[in-house]
């Protein structure tokens, strides 16, 4: 790896600290393309103290048309192998993926797999941490699109569908939330002991406006049909968790049936799907693979 070298980065509060290109020769202020990279990002307002290690592919016939995806990595907070699953789909597809790491403990589980929502402040939320990266890459690499694409694994895909619900405005196109331990649905309590905010909604952040938009959003919920491990060690065990079910692949189940009756309750359109991988568990390069075809559709 050659030494970080400072790129011509510019925007707001200098977002983009410093990259550090793999390939000797690369051009200042841009990805390097062909190899795996990282570099530093300075996110603004609440998150400005806590600068993320963004690990990322670009291939090298990725041009200004090339498809943005986060992959979001697991509990082990590991950003270069979120990536790693996806570079062969990235030559494929000539698409930049780009992997950020929250990294424990300057991001706590709340923080992370539940996006800091059990503040009722939306400036708390990590998701906007994604948003603010979209800006400073599509605006450096000169990205026509005006759209990115999700995917993440395990605690990545609590992230994800929790970013899916959670805010006003979001440009993602398609968001995959594989193999989740534990989800928000979205219904408001019906009992005082049904489980609540963050783990289902509160009035005053979600009418029926609001699941209006969310249920118009493309979320695809991918279970693997072997994750049922009721004794992973990593498995979720909150009260809130468990009352969706014993493993995951029950609780995916479970989680967009609620959500697939709460539309039909309130009359909405329903734009999420679910989807099943036949004999895979809990392994994010296998689960990435299969939803490469539901990303890369278009």
């Amino acid at each position: 790896m050659t030494r970080a070298r400072r790129p011509n980065w510019h925007g707001p509060a200098l977002l983009l600290l410093a990259l550090a290109l793999q390939a000797p020769g690369a051009q200042a202020g841009l990805l390097a393309a062909g190899e795996a990279g990282r570099f530093t990002f300075t996110p603004q307002g609440r998150f400005a103290d806590r600068p993320l290690t963004v690990h990322y592919y670009k291939p090298k016939h990725a041009g200004a048309g090339a498809a943005l995806l986060f992959s979001l990595h697991g509990a082990e907070r590991n950003g270069a192998q979120a990536r790693d699953i996806w570079m062969r789909a990235a030559d494929r597809h000539g698409a930049i993926v780009v992997a950020p790491e929250l990294d424990y403990p300057r991001f706590s589980a709340d923080a992370y797999q539940l996006g800091g929502m059990q503040s009722r402040d939306p400036s708390d939320w990590t998701f906007q941490l994604i948003e603010q990266l979209f800006d400073a890459i599509r605006r450096e690499e000169g990205l026509q699109t005006s759209r990115y694409l999700m995917f993440g694994h395990s605690a990545g895909a609590q992230f994800v569908h929790r970013f899916v619900l959670a805010l006003d405005h979001t440009r993602v196109s398609t968001a995959v939330a594989a193999n989740a331990g534990a989800y928000m649905v979205p219904a408001w309590p019906a009992a005082p002991s049904a489980p609540r905010y963050p783990w289902a909604l509160d009035e005053r952040l979600f009418d029926r406006h609001k699941l209006e938009a969310v249920f118009g959003r493309r979320l695809v919920v991918l279970l693997g049909e072997e994750d049922t491990d009721a004794g992973d060690d990593a498995l979720p065990r909150s009260r809130e968790a468990m009352a969706l079910g014993q493993h995951r692949f029950e609780r995916g189940r479970n989680f967009y049936a609620a959500a697939q009756a709460q539309a039909r309750a309130l009359g909405l359109r329903f734009n999420w799907r679910i989807a099943t991988v036949p004999g895979v568990g809990h392994n994010a390069a296998k689960m990435g693979k299969a939803a490469e075809a539901v990303l890369f559709a278009d």
